[in-house]
């Protein structure tokens, strides 16, 4: 029997190489990495690796077996084919650690340039080591390979220590984890292509995947994979979003967006082990209803479906199956929860991943409030809502960043108030409107989303400079009391507010009495302590102050005494009430009758026909507010309402 005496190349780490690569690019191709602006380097890097590894695997197959498969010309192709894909995966291994840094994604030519010059060495030296043939030797007792491996492992090296260097040229710029990584890793590579150079004459041992594929499978680990929860068989957030990026507005599908409301857990007693196997027995409930259904858990609480069909019929089976499915676990579950299940498509305006989560999002907050479970699905209707709203935030937000405080996009009207004594218009209230394009956005619309987005001092601020200014114009010319502005209750209960107002009101040559402030009674419970400092701090100012909504179920006639308010002003839901219920009618009087004694003002809104306007007259209202005598216009307006001084 004939022995094979050539010299025979051990290529496990090769193999150990490969069946990485493999490994991990299959998981890159199956889930749904973070696709940020490197990824593309490690995914080509990844599978010119593979490439690499194959040729380099073929190479030595020939160098054990020259008697059966070698060819001067092929195998020499073989080995141009493997430093051309060498120098790619050097390439790709360069640009992802300096690419890292937005500052050099700026000077990316300039790298290129740099990258191009060594590649032209790198090349230049191939054509002298053919020229030369000193790429491998071939000999009775097989083929020596051994220089043409020192060759492009000493190009590795080079490569490993630029990639040193730049990193440490860019160090402030550059996250500590990355920069903790390169300087781990790059020295332990260039320690094993060192170790390549000096045992593949003496050994014949090659093991040069090893060099550079755990470089992208360790950026891939660290900043690019999105695996999966073995618990529950979800993946997070940064795969949802991937999924998006790649999908949105490309394909029809459907979303089903799942909250999850359980009571405070140090309140009650359960049994965690039992829970969470309840859990998984739910998701797993869930993932048999279709094989189209893929679950991201974006929260602890929050969950995310995405239902890959276009068929809108098999979607609403899919959300029924799922709701059937919370609602068995209600029933068999120990601790009480609720749920908001929310479900619909994905529409082509959907195109970001922000304005594709914000809209289930602001479907969903809808509901969150509510004592029980609820299920929803999604109509245009309710699409054509979130862009009103998306569109008052972009503006809200626009607002606030300009800080012009004459913004012609807050529009400043005043409805006059009645005085009974007087039997004239002695104030007015300014009532703030949003212009957006044609559209006017009444403020129950956009107050709210203000305090929510923290756009709402910004549009205090406006509006009071251009009350401050109308007021400073009909002073010299019209006799009358006063204009109030509305302030929010999340504005009065933030530190030092007050100097703000006044420096805007300093700004103007007006009696500062003719300002009024209108606070409603939750403003109270913000924070009180900072809420009364800054009431006090401009009621010393000679600013008066208005508690509006009075009646909404806030504050006691007690806590009302303690705080630095002038007027009462009564919400219409108590003047309606009051006309058909005659217990009503005698609590009215009664807070009347006390709020006048202690010598507060009072003030009744909502008036709006001429029953109304004789009950609030009758009660011994001293002001009158509503439709009946006037609607709001624009301020400039409402000086016609007010008695002309006499000017000779």
């Amino acid at each position: 029997m004939m022995t094979n005496d050539f010299i025979q190349y051990n290529y496990v780490g090769e193999f150990a190489g490969l069946i990485m690569a493999g490994l991990v690019f299959v998981h890159m191709l199956y889930s749904r990495p973070k696709k940020t602006y490197v990824y593309k380097f490690v995914f080509l890097g990844m599978a010119l690796s593979i490439f690499s590894i194959l040729v380099h695997l073929s190479i030595l197959f020939v160098a054990n077996n020259p008697d059966k498969y070698y060819n001067n010309s092929l195998f020499m192709g073989q080995l141009l084919l493997f430093l051309l894909c060498y120098d790619g995966v050097l390439y790709f291994i360069f640009s992802y650690v300096n690419m890292m840094s937005i500052v050099r994604r700026s000077q990316r030519k300039e790298f290129l340039m740099m990258y191009a010059s060594l590649s032209a060495v790198y090349v230049i030296g191939v054509i002298l080591e053919i020229a030369s043939r000193n790429f491998y030797i071939l000999e009775l007792d097989g083929i020596d390979i051994s220089h043409f491996v020192r060759y492009y492992t000493g190009a590795g090296i080079v490569c490993a220590i630029v990639c040193i260097n730049a990193t440490l040229s860019n160090l402030k710029n550059v996250s500590r984890v990355i920069w903790h990584a390169v300087f781990k890793i790059t020295p332990a590579i260039m320690i094993i292509l060192i170790a390549q150079m000096l045992v593949v004459e003496r050994y014949h041992s090659v093991f040069t995947s090893m060099t550079y594929v755990p470089v992208f499978v360790m950026g891939y680990m660290l900043f690019h994979s999105n695996p999966y929860d073995e618990v529950t068989g979800c993946q997070n957030y940064f795969a949802l979003d991937a999924y998006l990026d790649k999908h949105l507005g490309k394909r029809k599908f459907y979303i089903s967006y799942l909250s999850l409301k359980f009571p405070v857990i140090d309140k009650i007693v359960m049994d965690t082990e039992e829970l969470t196997l309840q859990g998984i027995a739910t998701c797993r409930k869930m993932e048999s209803v279709s094989s189209k259904i893929k679950m991201f858990r974006v929260s602890e609480r929050e969950f995310v479906n995405i239902i890959e069909t276009n068929d809108e019929e098999e979607f609403l089976k899919c959300i029924n199956s799922i709701r059937g499915i919370l609602d068995g676990t209600k029933a068999d579950i120990k601790v009480p929860f609720n749920y908001i299940l929310v479900s619909g498509e994905v529409w082509p305006e959907l195109d970001t991943i922000i304005r594709c989560r914000q809209y289930f999002e602001f479907v969903a907050k809808r509901f969150k409030d509510h004592n029980s479970s609820q299920f929803y699905v999604a109509t245009p209707r309710d699409y054509d809502d979130f862009m009103e709203e998306y569109e008052i935030l972009l503006t809200l937000e626009d607002i606030r960043n300009r800080l012009d405080l004459e913004d012609e996009r807050l529009m400043v009207f005043a409805q006059p108030i009645y005085s009974v004594e007087t039997g004239s218009f002695r104030s007015a209230e300014a009532l703030t409107r949003l212009k957006i394009g044609n559209k006017i956005i009444n403020p129950d619309k956009f107050i709210p989303l203000a305090e929510e987005s923290g756009t709402i001092h910004a549009i205090s601020c406006i509006v009071l400079d251009k009350v401050c200014k109308a007021i400073a114009e009909f002073e010299e010319y019209y006799d009358f009391d006063a204009i109030s502005i509305n302030v929010s209750s999340k504005e009065i209960s933030l530190e030092n507010i007050y100097s703000d107002f006044l420096e805007i009101m300093e700004k103007y040559d007006f009696d500062i009495s003719k300002i009024r402030l209108e606070i409603t009674e939750s403003a109270m419970f913000e924070d009180f302590e900072t809420a009364n400092e800054n009431m006090n701090s401009l009621s010393k100012a000679g600013i008066h102050f208005y508690l509006d909504d009075f009646g909404t179920g806030y504050s006691s006639i007690e806590r009302v005494m303690n705080i630095p308010v002038k007027t009462i002003k009564f919400d219409k839901s108590l003047l309606y009430k009051s006309l058909d219920d005659d217990r009503m009618d005698d609590i009215m009087k009664y807070m009347i009758e006390v709020f006048k004694k202690n010598g507060f003002i009072t003030l009744v809104e909502g008036v709006e026909d001429e029953s109304q306007n004789q009950y609030s007259v009758e009660r011994g209202f001293d002001y009158i507010q509503g439709y009946h005598y006037a609607k709001p216009e624009p301020i400039e307006s409402v000086k016609k309402y007010f008695t002309r001084k006499n000017k000779f």
